[in-house]
């Protein structure tokens, strides 16, 4: 949650002025952020249509850092999160149901659909990459951020020629490996951090803020204030050594004292001494990075954030078990070696099943993997999506690591199907996902069209309304089902990377994804309804149609008629029908959650 009220406490101690050329490290997750909103300022917010893409983002990224070298600054790293301790739990789940309840209030204010796109809105990325502020933002109801912002800045700058060797994901927390860089090596830390204010800098080393660099108008430099340490503390007539550490100790024991009690605090010691275990742990958490493997820091990790996470977790080596003592007692505990998953908040329609749902099949695939790393049975995995309050996560129950192959001839068998259909293209991927909606919609035993097969209807209908929840929906569920296959795709390569080994099946799979799109040319509000349109025009249904020949229970939902421009009514059961499901109830065998076993009878 960081120290309260920190950095405003501090600000009027920093050095102003042109920031003079020297080494810079970033915190990859704040300029993330950063990047984002700069791209947002001018756009109409509760408009997902609005939202810059993925490449503009990109764009925007290498832009502001080539502006940044031109300065005279030296870009020598740019760090992102690889693994968050435990110590985080409680933060992150509360920001997780944060953005949970902001989709919730977006849902109610839209419930008829959401803001287009306006006429003459830009979707170029921003002429001025430092203003003066980046302004207030009095949206209510805003549309959520897009999904896969941060790995796609991350890809984008892996494909730099400049930035490619500088971007890292790290074993830890992006922040302390920036601190640690800075204590070695001095230089700067470009941030929105104010925690890194409290951490060891070294004698050269201080802070900048992204949101304060400003473009001087006398010269080609960049102006911010720069909290150096020593400075600081020089100047508050506190150690040099701690001194910052106390200072920020006492504000977060006590956080409605003045400046002039917290400096009189700081120097007589008084929170450190009344409460010493406290202030360890403190120190701890600021001293170095906190590893969450027995890599060492310059291991490079070719995984996205939240795939990096799990997958260490798998890995030999320290775990970070504590806990801050000023935790809420009754949230949720979670045993040490239980698995989570992180997953991205999607623009999906809260009134429906989470657009994960349809495609955890190919997930649970990417988790059993991670056994033969593990080198252990992981009976479960908790993934945290959409919460309604804070909890554990949804459990998801993972296949032994035996049945592997069986499951990856399966997912084999039915994209080689597909492709058939409509050729070796990316709607490969979006078909897929077609049938994991249609196989969701089987097994939640609804009556109503699934609701893939209701929107190339509708499309050929030229009904096809593009800020519709049913469109956003499904597009998130395509979402989904694609950053599922490249969760699939990391894990294989990080598990052939740590057992040296992929059976000759997984490896096709491998081979396979390795025709998944970049997150750049992942399907969005922009592009879907085309997309659709083209599934339409290539015979998408008549694909579902001989994938799901071999099983009764699917054809009658590919075969409904077709659906009013109205809201879709569940289709009524004749009582012929209710009496062949009655006559067969008792020997029915059970029906599976999992897509790929469609193909076993084949």
């Amino acid at each position: 949650m960081g120290v309260p009220h920190l950095r405003r406490h501090l600000e009027p101690y920093a050095q102003k002025g042109v920031i003079e050329p020297c080494n810079v490290v970033i915190d990859g997750p704040a300029l993330a952020y950063h990047i984002l909103a700069l791209c947002l300022r001018s756009t109409q917010k509760s408009s997902p249509s609005e939202q810059p893409s993925y490449d503009v983002l990109g764009c925007t990224t290498v832009a502001w850092l080539d502006e940044i070298q031109a300065s005279g600054l030296t870009v020598s790293a740019i760090y992102f999160d690889g693994f968050l301790p435990q110590s985080k739990y409680h933060e992150r789940q509360q920001r997780v149901l944060r953005n949970s309840q902001d989709l919730s209030k977006y849902h109610q204010a839209y419930l008829n659909g959401v803001p287009k796109e306006r006429p003459h809105a830009t979707t170029e990325p921003p002429q001025v990459l430092f203003p003066q502020s980046l302004g207030v933002d009095k949206t209510k109801s805003k549309a959520p951020d897009p999904p896969f912002f941060v790995p796609a800045i991350i890809e984008y700058l892996k494909n730099h020629a400049v930035y490619s060797s500088l971007t890292a994901v790290v074993p830890g927390e992006a922040d302390g490996f920036c601190a640690e860089y800075v204590r070695l090596n001095g230089g700067a830390v470009i941030t929105s951090d104010s925690d890194l204010l409290v951490s060891a800098l070294g004698p050269r080393g201080s802070a900048i803020f992204l949101g304060d660099i400003e473009k001087c108008a006398e010269s080609k430099g960049l102006v911010a204030p720069q909290y150096c340490g020593p400075d600081i503390c020089q100047r508050l007539s506190i150690e040099h050594g701690d001194g910052l550490c106390r200072l920020a100790f006492e504000l977060t024991m006590e956080p409605t004292l003045s400046m002039p009690e917290i400096i009189r605090n700081t120097k007589m010691g008084i929170a450190a001494a009344d409460f010493p275990e406290d202030y360890s742990l403190f120190l701890a958490k600021y001293s170095t990075p906190e590893l969450g493997s027995s890599l060492k820091p310059g291991y490079e990790i070719h995984l996205d954030p939240r795939v990096s996470e799990i997958a260490l977790r798998c890995l030999p080596g320290p775990k970070n078990k504590d806990r801050s003592s000023k935790n809420d007692q009754t949230e949720p505990e979670s045993d040490d070696n239980d698995l989570q998953m992180y997953l991205p908040l999607l623009l999906d329609s809260p009134s429906r099943t989470s657009a994960w749902e349809a495609s955890k099949s190919v997930r649970q695939l990417a988790y059993a993997l991670l056994q033969s790393v593990k080198a252990a049975p992981i009976p479960i995995v908790s993934e945290v999506k959409r919460l309604q309050s804070v909890s554990l996560g949804a459990p998801l129950e993972i296949p032994r690591l035996s049945s592997i192959d069986k499951h990856g001839t399966a997912l084999l068998a039915m994209v080689s199907k597909i492709r058939h259909a409509v050729g070796k293209s990316e709607l490969v991927w979006v078909v897929l996902s077609m049938l994991q909606d249609v196989v969701l919609t089987k097994d939640h035993g609804k009556t109503s069209t699934p609701l893939s097969v209701q929107l190339l209807r509708l499309d050929a209908a030229r009904k096809l309304d593009e800020g519709s929840w049913e469109f956003l929906h499904f597009l998130a569920q395509v979402q989904a089902t694609c950053y599922s296959l490249r969760i699939l795709q990391q894990i294989l390569n990080f598990t052939k990377h740590h057992t040296h080994e992929l059976s000759s099946v997984t490896s096709e799979v491998s081979q396979c994804l390795s025709a998944l799109p970049p997150l750049g040319r992942f399907p969005s509000v922009r592009d879907f309804a085309e997309t659709l349109a083209r599934i339409r025009d290539m015979g998408g249904l008549s694909c579902l149609a001989t994938i799901c020949a071999d099983d009764e229970e699917l054809l009658p939902y590919l075969r409904k008629p077709a659906p009013s421009p109205q809201a879709v009514k569940p289709a009524k059961i004749s009582k012929k029908s209710k009496r062949k499901a009655t006559s067969q109830s008792g020997s029915a065998r059970p029906r599976s959650s999992n897509p790929f076993d469609l193909l076993d009878n084949e």
